[in-house]
């Protein structure tokens, strides 16, 4: 078997240099996954490496996955072979290990993984109990500071004037975030910044641990490079330390997620940590035109922060770019759709995407797609795991397998309607805290000790022999007949019955119990829900070819279609105001080159010379970075340029 078969020069350089360090630079379309999951065949091809002692990891259970399909359809391998493999995403590997010792932290290895909104509830709770209360620190604001903070490597006692410059608001705010850490501690829990920061405590504390780590680990591959933070960075430089084999993979000028953690300067420094590290550059592209790709190169030509690469393509020119100047925001999203309709007349709308800066641009599109008779689809809609009656049924199964579960306890104990309202819980909450009880124990005494009316009691116990059934079902049953059985006893499923007309809510439920019929572990599989939400949906219908897709420029990296357009190319939009006030200008270029490399065949730019804000119109300024494409292959339609006195910046103010 030659695993170096169809790979260009780069490619193989990059997939054969198995010793040190390896940066490779992967550009747009470049063959980035076929880079990697080859370097993982070739470690374990003919015995070379032990699967077991090769870790790599990404940023989503879908491109973990992939990786792993793949890897087994070129070694043909059964999947036991791969499973060996500690492949899976930062937060799930570390999630992975610190299961193994939770107990040197003082965690119980069951401990909770806390989704988003579960650390939002806790942090509104929190508020309330401190009277914690400020027009700037909403709970929402709090919980994404925490998250910040936890990702930039920092606990309470690290923040200082660097983070809130006010003495006594940094004072109230740390207070608050350490109360927020023990609450956790309680809850026997962790959010998705712990994850990664107590894998780092652990290290700290008892290094003998990180040391076996390090010597089972030969090697380490790291994806999308460009998007870590620096915990992250901390984490693969310390399990690195021993054998020193590590391949970075990723592109600088795709780093787009600052808002969220993502540190540019792990792969424009990655030299200094490692000196001798061997950089491949991957530049021929196999997705875009050449047209495509020289205005996309000229455009990220002029970033400073940058390693630096040209991409091209073996392929044709192909068609110039279209640069359309519409009257409004009306005219652009009629444009749009009128030629979305015309170069689809086969109805394969799906070739087509139109990418926004922001979410609020897209109920223009939509009108005109309607108007139309276009079908189309959101990217980034609501989740599956997300859906209310799945996170109701998640929360049921997680007080049968977890009993100390406070958060699930109060998310169904009166869903559906017991007529156990607040005061029910709040007496239930007094009892576990009196105590130092969970909720489900601190219910138990309440009903025997009868500190609720008769009915209240009666109803509560009900309720807890519902999990008591579920609970002595699951000794002995799989996870979707423990389901099934507790949707039906605590009346649930007859609930659904009487309000959802059309069904899609239980259908929703028969796809999550098909899920968990697939499960072998049910503490995995919720692990995976509470960190990707999207596990794989077997009885989910293939993506229709008859939508165009509408997403904002992030949502949309990762995806290619042949037919793109970017719209909304106005100073005050992209880039958007509050990045340029911010010093965020060059990534607001990158994630215009993100945007324009997703094109295969045609790429249409976008923009109106007024925009409506506050029910008027407000003239516009084309953005900067039209002047920075090729003007000779851009071809222009739609009316002349109008220059304006002042730029549009009304979307900056909402």
């Amino acid at each position: 078997m030659d695993l170096l078969q169809d790979l260009n020069e780069p490619q193989r350089q990059a997939v054969a240099s198995q010793q040190g360090a390896v940066m490779v630079l992967a550009g747009a379309g470049s063959g980035k996954t076929r880079v990697l999951t080859r370097r993982l065949a070739c470690l374990i091809h003919g015995g070379q490496i032990a699967p077991e002692r090769i870790l790599a990891v990404t940023f989503t259970n879908k491109a973990a996955r992939e990786m792993r399909d793949r890897v087994i359809d070129l070694l043909q391998c059964d999947a036991a072979t791969t499973q060996r493999l500690w492949i899976g995403t930062f937060h799930g590997m570390g999630a992975r290990m610190l299961r193994q010792h939770a107990h040197l932290l003082h965690y119980q290895g069951d401990f909770l993984i806390l989704d988003s909104d579960e650390q939002l509830h806790v942090v509104k709770k929190l508020a309330e109990r401190l009277q914690f209360e400020d027009l700037f620190w909403t709970p929402k604001r709090l919980a994404n500071t925490f998250s910040r903070w936890k990702d930039d490597g920092l606990g309470p006692e690290q923040i200082g004037a660097e983070q809130i410059r006010k003495e006594a608001e940094r004072a109230r705010v740390v207070a608050l975030f350490a109360a927020y850490q023990e609450e956790l501690r309680r809850l026997n829990g962790m959010d998705f910044g712990d994850l990664l920061a107590n894998c780092l405590l652990l290290w700290r504390e008892h290094p003998e641990v990180l040391q076996s780590y390090q010597r089972r680990f030969q090697h380490i591959l790291v994806d999308e490079y460009q998007d870590t933070n620096a915990v992250q960075y901390q984490w693969i430089k310390q399990l690195s330390g021993y054998h020193g084999n590590v391949c970075v993979v990723g592109d600088d000028d795709q780093s787009i997620y600052s808002w969220r953690g993502a540190r540019l300067d792990n792969i424009l420094r990655f030299k200094e940590d490692f000196p001798d590290v061997q950089v491949v550059r991957l530049e021929q592209n196999y997705r875009s035109t050449g047209n495509i790709l020289r205005a996309a190169s000229c455009l990220i030509d002029h970033n400073r922060e940058r390693m630096g690469k040209t991409l091209w393509t073996a392929g044709a020119d192909g068609a110039r770019l279209q640069h359309y100047l519409a009257e409004d925001g009306e005219d652009e999203a009629r444009f749009v759709a009128a030629e979305t309709a015309r170069l689809c007349v086969d109805g394969r709308y799906g070739r087509v995407a139109v990418l926004v800066r922001t979410s609020h641009q897209t109920r223009l599109l939509e009108e005109a797609m309607n108007r139309q008779m276009l079908s189309y689809r959101i990217v980034g809609g609501l989740r599956f795991m997300d859906r209310a009656e799945v996170r109701d049924a998640v929360a049921y199964l997680r007080l049968v397998y977890f009993s100390r579960d406070d958060l699930a306890f109060e998310r169904v104990l009166n869903v559906p309607s017991r007529k156990l309202g607040p005061a029910a819980l709040h007496t239930i909450q007094e009892q576990a805290a009196t105590l130092a009880l969970s909720l489900l124990e601190g219910a138990r005494l309440v009903v025997e000790q009868k500190r609720l009316g008769p009915a209240a009691c009666k109803t509560l116990a009900a309720f807890l022999a519902v999990l008591d059934d579920g609970r002595a079902l699951a000794a002995t049953a799989p996870a979707d007949q423990v389901l099934q059985q507790l949707l039906e006893q605590s009346g649930y499923w007859e609930s659904l019955q009487a309000n959802d007309r059309e069904g899609d809510r239980r259908d929703n439920l028969k796809e999550l119990q098909a899920l968990l019929a697939q499960t072998h572990d049910l503490l995995t599989f919720l692990e995976q829900a509470a960190l990707d939400a999207e596990p794989p949906r077997p009885h989910a219908p293939e993506e229709s070819e008859q939508r165009v897709i509408i997403s904002t420029l992030h949502a949309a990296k990762g995806l290619e279609f042949p037919v793109v357009f970017l719209v909304g190319m106005e100073e005050g939009l992209l880039p958007h105001k509050l990045a340029i006030d911010a010093g965020g200008l060059e990534e607001e270029r990158r994630l215009l080159y993100v945007g324009m490399t997703r094109a295969q065949e045609r790429l249409y730019l976008c923009h109106a010379r007024r925009r409506m804000w506050m029910n008027r119109g407000e003239p516009t300024l084309p953005s900067r970075f039209l002047k920075e494409v090729p003007p000779e292959i851009l071809e222009r339609k739609g009316g002349q340029q109008l220059t304006v006195r002042r730029p549009f910046s009304g979307w900056a103010r909402r």
